[in-house]
């Protein structure tokens, strides 16, 4: 074995995508190194949505996640560049040909009941991930773990996995095909440890609330429920590198009203709060405003099934092609955005022969075009009839309400006929309507869990936990698959397999209408210092911030 030292951010360097960076459009002022801790580190902030599944087998939503990212650490986490460090392991060897990982574990790792954290705890959560009976939607980012793909779909025993622990330090994983995005992966909370005897002792109530989860992270959290819009994150005396976290509680309040959240933070009632659109040119120059691009992709989302209209590929295709990204993004958003052509948002990665992004390789697809939009719906009214009415589901924020109504008013401006209703929900509640397929139109967002382009790519698989709208193309599959597997560890050919796939989806089909790329832009109280800014997790991380006297 090749022994890859992994006390450093220098990692598989040649191979890890250019999007593992500092942000350059972050105005937050860095730390001179001449600050002095306050005395008390306790600090107040704002979600703008309360928390779904605590079970880091079964979360989704970067909401969730980023408080999942200060709870639960794996075997890795991102430094302040997004570049893969050590976490809970000490280092990795891996083997020549990029097939064997064997992470080592730190000594004297604990959980937050002060049990120690073993490799069995991985093995578990692992197995856990991809067992059909506890499967959970992530599963797909570890098909290339030898065996995993048969093992989630029914195929093979759980027990074949390409995973050992052959004592409390090793973890050995075993890759179908070299993957150099493999330690962004395992970066995420979805691959954190969980004990087996604990979790199997709390049965149903595991992960219910706050009361019924051990932590291996910075943080531990209290006051939470599945029903709660606030709840508090502690320092976890337990944590291995616990030094290096200063605050000592964050507290947590759900705000959907972003002009509520603006008061409390005027009123010195909030430290942190996301903001967007107007609030954005209104408060730019504030003393604790930061902006940064997301790696992001919103997005319409058609609801596929039989029966359904969407059906139609003529009428998905005026639909996709009928909305003004450029004025959705500088009038309606005006908080930096940037309208999108495509599946993949740019910086999401870069060819490591050649260093071009995909999204420029990849070309424009599904843009705006009102006359090939037209075109497309007269066609389409031959099948759907000249009037037709569709409902677009969206979240009942600002944003949600704001881009809907800009989408309904170009769709029925510029496809005349086409009568679009709003049914907005809460955040969470988008969430489980898209799983159980109860939509015609939404509005939908996927933000980079890793640096994968397969994790975009998967959204339209045919066997994907995430395709909730029943899209279903062969050779769509067949060039994703492709570009995962045999084409992994070959750029240039992996980069053609996906374009092939993204014309596919986007240009000839239609599955989905892409928008814009988003930006994140907060108010954030400028004594607070050190936070990070991960492409990946989360939107922020507070593992090493502190405030300020």
């Amino acid at each position: 074995m090749k022994k890859q030292l992994v006390t450093t951010g220098i990692i598989l360097a040649g191979l890890f995508l250019a999007a593992c960076g500092s942000n350059s459009d972050s105005k937050e002022k860095t730390d001179s190194g001449k600050a002095v801790a306050a005395e008390s580190q306790k600090i107040t902030i704002s979600s703008p949505a309360p928390l779904s599944t605590l079970d880091t087998t079964q979360t989704t939503d970067k909401n969730t996640f980023t408080t999942v990212q200060h709870l639960f650490e794996g075997l890795y986490r991102f430094d302040d560049d997004s570049t893969p460090i050590p976490g809970l392991a000490e280092k990795v060897d891996i083997s020549e040909d990029g097939l064997t990982y064997k992470f080592t574990l730190k000594d004297s790792i604990k959980w937050s009941n002060g049990e120690p954290i073993t490799a069995q705890d991985f093995l578990y959560s692992w197995k856990k991930l991809v067992t059909p009976a506890t499967i959970g939607p992530n599963a797909y980012l570890l098909d290339n773990v030898k065996n995993s793909l048969a093992i989630r779909n029914g195929e093979k025993s759980v027990d074949e996995i390409g995973l050992e622990a052959p004592n409390d330090k090793e973890f050995i994983v075993t890759l179908e095909q070299a993957q150099p995005s493999f330690l962004t992966i395992v970066s995420i909370g979805w691959l954190a440890p969980q004990n087996q005897a604990y979790v199997e002792k709390q049965g149903k109530n595991y992960a219910a609330d706050s009361e019924h989860l051990l932590y291996s992270g910075p943080f531990i959290l209290t006051d939470w429920d599945a029903s709660s819009d606030t709840w508090t994150l502690k320092k976890n005396p337990e944590y291995y590198d616990a030094d290096a976290v200063k605050l000592e509680e964050v507290k947590v309040n759900t705000i959907k009203d972003e002009n509520t959240g603006i008061n409390l933070y005027q009123s010195k009632e909030l430290d942190l709060v996301r903001i967007s659109g107007q609030y954005v040119q209104q408060y730019s120059d504030d003393p604790g405003y930061v902006t940064h691009m997301d790696v992001a992709n919103y997005y319409l989302d058609f609801n596929k099934k039989d029966g359904s209209p969407l059906t139609n590929v003529h009428l998905r295709k005026a639909i996709s092609q009928a909305i003004d990204k450029e004025a959705l993004a500088k009038n309606v958003l005006n908080d930096g955005s940037k309208p999108l052509n495509g599946l993949i948002p740019s910086e999401l990665y870069k060819n490591p022969d050649t260093s071009e992004d995909f999204r420029a390789f990849s070309g424009d697809h599904s843009s705006y075009d009102v006359k090939n939009a037209q075109a497309e719906w007269k066609k389409a009214q031959a099948e759907v009839g000249d009037k037709l009415k569709l409902s677009l589901l969206v979240s009942d924020d600002d944003n949600g309400k704001k881009i809907s109504e800009y989408v309904q008013s170009q769709l029925q401006e510029n496809l005349k006929g086409l009568e679009i209703t709003i049914n907005a929900q809460p955040r969470n509640n988008v969430l489980q309507t898209r799983k159980d397929k109860n939509y015609e139109l939404s509005l939908s967002g996927w933000i980079a869990g890793s640096s994968d382009l397969d994790s975009y790519f998967n959204l339209y698989a045919g066997k994907s936990a995430y395709n909730y709208g029943a899209y279903e193309n062969t050779e769509y599959d067949q060039l994703i698959t492709a570009a995962k597997t045999v084409h992994a560890n070959k750029p240039d050919q992996q980069f053609e397999d996906y374009k092939k796939a993204e014309t596919i989806l986007l240009d000839q089909e239609a599955a989905q209408a892409p928008l814009y790329q988003s930006a994140s832009n907060y108010l954030i109280n400028n004594k607070i210092k050190n936070i990070s800014y991960h492409l990946y997790g989360d939107y922020f991380n507070l593992r090493t911030a502190y405030l300020e006297e």
